[in-house]
């Protein structure tokens, strides 16, 4: 079992949880109680469209059990959706403090999307 959360950098488990979900430059995968966990880059990150269904779809594939991000828009969340994977939202912080609220229940979840379609992109 592992989660997926947004990162901004990869220094492992000392990375900057990121706010963005489909354009994020990094997600970490953590056994929520182990803490082993994988940094991979997000395929989706400099897509020219459909970020977020990719990057939703990518964390399937991976067998997430579990997102958790800072914000989450609408195609990414019916795709999560979809798959009966539940998303979470993210209190800021660090990695160990996330998964702490995580494991004991603190975290927001997302029963719909936060933001507009395409708020991830910089402008």
């Amino acid at each position: 079992m592992h989660i997926a959360i947004t990162l901004a950098d990869n220094k492992g488990l000392e990375s900057s949880i990121s706010s963005v979900f489909a354009r994020c430059p990094f997600y970490i995968l953590i056994d929520p109680k182990t803490k082993i966990f994988t940094i991979e880059e997000n395929p989706a990150q400099n897509a020219s469209g459909g970020a977020g269904v990719k990057a939703a779809q990518w964390m399937i594939d991976k067998e997430a059990t579990a997102v958790i991000t800072g914000n989450l828009g609408p195609k990414a969340h019916d795709v999560l959706s979809s798959a009966n994977m539940p998303a979470f939202k993210s209190q800021g912080g660090n990695i160990e403090e996330t998964l702490k609220a995580y494991n004991e229940k603190e975290l927001e979840s997302f029963f719909e999307p936060n933001v507009d379609a395409h708020s991830g992109i910089q402008k």
